[in-house]
């Protein structure tokens, strides 16, 4: 199979990272309603929040190009 931008593997892709993102945001918010988590616990989040908001805006992004 060859790929190629805008392909099946890349629709594929970002609905895996999409829905990665779906649990990340599913679990950090649940961890916050719990009201009792530190400040360093929290931290913990920030790395991979991160990444899953770069993701989806590059997705996003890419959308917009189409």
């Amino acid at each position: 199979m060859v790929t190629r931008p805008g392909g099946v593997l890349e629709e594929l892709a970002d609905a895996h990272a999409l829905k990665a993102a779906a649990v990340l945001v599913t679990v950090v918010g649940a961890v916050l309603e719990g009201g009792r988590s530190s400040d360093t616990e929290l931290a913990a989040f920030v790395p991979s929040l991160h990444a899953a908001l770069e993701e989806c805006v590059g997705i996003m992004a890419a959308d917009r190009e189409r």
